[in-house]
């Protein structure tokens, strides 16, 4: 019974459709009524189908006469509007595709800002910690990003100081297509020569003759003319603290600009069991003087042991906290096969604190090579030379060709 009601009801308004499509095609309906019921053609398709049925001589329901719309209007008018209802239906749904389209855009445009600003930050934060604690010598600059659909791109300057100067021997890529991130290092002319080792004091090796790792840089410095400046990377017999390190380069008028620090995972290295363990760019971990966040207010030059310790150990915890994003980044600097391991170095930091067992240092080339009397120093190495820019002029700039 339920069934033969809806029947009757679907059935009963047909005939009311029916009866309203007629009425419009014998020119009955008024003004409001027409303009209402061509309202209902554009958004019912099943209307504007019964409209073309009748308009072509389609079947009318039995209660009605046996006479058909085409005996109402002239041909002419007929065609009119059949044309009209389906280029009115065609216009629909072009509409509702754009404007799918455009929501869709807007969604994907949305989800791509969200993606993107909470990756940009990290993969920015990330990519400046990884260069400057795994790159002797070297601190991420000034950087710019680019942003588009599922992609981003930052890159960021590199710099080291030589002298009073900072040079740029590169930039760094830190790239993302979605949430799968990549990065490389560029350098000038595609290649970077590694200068700058550091020996690693083991505690359990031999004692040895290391003069021949410190008497090539010797020999190069006496070498160089008095009006230039040199970068040198010099090695201790042990581990200092920071105010012993601060101490030691006291009564030298030079630049501290990197250090070599101890993570505890430096003894197990592949090369440690040989006796011998040299360190560079890709396996030696620290940090550069100048790439830490200190927190409001300057800090003290040469000084302030406790709050440099805070700046590093707490970016090394933000870094294993980030372990992911730090590997995928991580792997176009680092060299070991065993992984960052950024949690293990940070807990040894927080523990032990900062141990450090070699420094970058710039300054006068003459003015360096008076460190040649420091029996501490087990190895040193020559970096970058340029001439003479240890005075700050009064003014300087520059120019560039874009």
């Amino acid at each position: 019974m339920a069934d033969n009601g809806k029947l009757e009801d679907h059935k009963q308004k047909s005939r009311e459709r029916d009866q309203l499509l007629l009425a419009y095609l014998r020119g009955e309906l008024g003004a409001e009524e027409t303009a209402r019921l061509r309202q209902r053609l554009a958004d019912d398709p099943e209307y504007a189908e019964r409209l073309e049925e009748l308009l072509l001589g389609g079947g009318l329901m039995q209660t009605e006469p046996e006479d058909k719309a085409a005996d109402f209007l002239p041909e002419e008018k007929q065609r009119s509007i059949i044309r009209w209802g389906k280029w009115k239906s065609r216009l629909s749904n072009a509409a509702y595709t754009v404007g799918i389209s455009l929501l869709i855009g807007f969604v994907l445009l949305f989800v791509n800002y969200w993606i993107g600003r909470s990756l940009y930050e990290d993969m920015f934060r990330v990519s400046k910690d990884l260069v400057n604690f795994t790159q002797p010598g070297i601190v991420a600059g000034s950087s710019g990003a680019q942003v588009g659909l599922f992609y981003g791109s930052i890159q960021m300057e590199l710099r080291e100081k030589v002298g009073g100067d900072r040079q740029q021997p590169g930039y760094f890529e830190t790239t993302n297509v979605f949430t799968k991130v990549s990065s490389r290092p560029v350098w000038n002319d595609g290649v970077r020569k590694k200068n700058l080792f550091f020996l690693f004091p083991l505690q359990t090796k031999l004692q040895e003759d290391t003069s021949f790792r410190r008497e090539p840089a010797w020999k190069t410095l006496e070498m160089l003319p008095e009006g230039t400046v040199s970068q040198l990377a010099i090695s201790f017999d042990r581990f200092m603290s920071l105010e012993e390190m601060y101490a030691f380069l006291a009564p030298y008028n030079l630049d501290l600009t990197w250090l070599a620090v101890d993570t505890g995972q430096e003894v197990l290295h592949e090369d440690a069991k040989e006796g011998v363990l040299l360190l560079s760019a890709g396996d030696v971990w620290g940090f550069s003087e100048h790439g830490l966040d200190y927190g409001p207010g300057p800090i003290q030059v040469n000084g302030e042991a406790d709050r440099r310790t805070r700046a590093y150990v707490e970016e090394m915890k933000y870094l294993a906290e980030q372990e992911r994003l730090s590997r995928s980044i991580g792997q176009s600097l680092f060299n070991s096969r065993s992984g960052l391991k950024i949690d293990e170095r940070y807990r040894y930091l927080e523990k032990n604190g900062i141990k450090t067992y070699g420094i970058v240092v710039t300054g006068p080339t003459k003015e360096l090579l008076k460190l040649k009397q420091e029996a501490a120093i087990t190895a040193a190495f020559v970096g970058q030379i340029d001439w003479w820019n240890w005075n700050r002029p009064s003014a300087s700039g520059q120019q560039n060709s874009w």
